[in-house]
């Protein structure tokens, strides 16, 4: 349910695997995969955007439920390891996408970036292998940190904690692929991040944009709908 943009002349246009539906000529509002027609059997749905770029899409929830609604990852593959940002929503989700990128790479991964801190991306960062760095904003590692107090308390699966984080930007080049890891203002979470590729001209926007569908406060109520609108005149900018 959240955003691919490509950038430059079709900014904002040729978002991919995102909320909006069309059934019968007319486009649905909703992020409801029941609604959108989708089957279980569809997922992981994975969509090349670029050379060794990938989108990744899979159900938070099963269908018929009020989790009902996917989860994006992007993925980037470079000669010298492998770039994630965000995860998704469980162990055993997340699990299953580092045995689909096993497919498409030989490559491990070494960066997985916390675009979104709320559960459906971060729960199932434990399945990443050992050695991973995780990135995130100084706001959302706070955020993680108190989860992973939490979720210790209840003897739930454990979520690793950011290593390193970015409060502006950080440009990382891997393999020689440049990422541009942004900060562009707070929208559906207090630390959104985006990564841009620029030579690709793709940013990944994660819940910084819905297709169709805003404003999503989400259940932590951690959204800020009026900042999110120059979050999004900030990411316009980038063409």
């Amino acid at each position: 349910m959240q955003g691919f943009a490509t950038l430059g002349r079709s900014l904002m246009v040729a978002a991919l695997l995102l909320s909006g539906a069309v059934v019968q000529g007319q486009v649905v509002r909703t992020a409801d995969a029941d609604v959108r027609g989708f089957r279980a059997n569809d997922f992981p749905r994975i969509t090349q955007l670029a050379d060794n770029v990938y989108a990744y899409e899979d159900l938070m929830g099963e269908l018929g439920t009020s989790f009902a609604f996917t989860t994006n990852s992007l993925i980037v593959v470079t000669s010298q390891g492998v770039v994630v940002a965000d995860a998704q929503g469980s162990v055993a989700k997340t699990k299953r996408m580092v045995e689909e990128i096993g497919k498409l790479t030989t490559q491990p991964i070494k960066y997985v970036v916390i675009c979104a801190d709320h559960m459906d991306h971060i729960a199932g960062n434990s399945a990443f292998p050992a050695g991973v760095t995780f990135i995130a904003h100084p706001t959302s590692k706070a955020v993680i940190e108190r989860a992973a107090v939490r979720l210790a308390q209840n003897g739930s699966a454990p979520i690793p904690v950011p290593q390193e984080t970015v409060a502006d930007k950080r440009t990382l080049v891997l393999g020689g692929t440049e990422m541009q890891i942004l900060f562009l203002g707070r929208a559906h979470t207090g630390g959104d991040l985006q990564v841009y590729l620029p030579r690709q001209d793709l940013l990944f926007m994660s819940e910084v944009f819905f297709n169709r569908l805003y404003p999503s406060v989400g259940g932590s109520k951690s959204a800020r709908p009026i900042e999110w609108v120059e979050t999004i005149r900030k990411s316009e900018a980038l063409a």
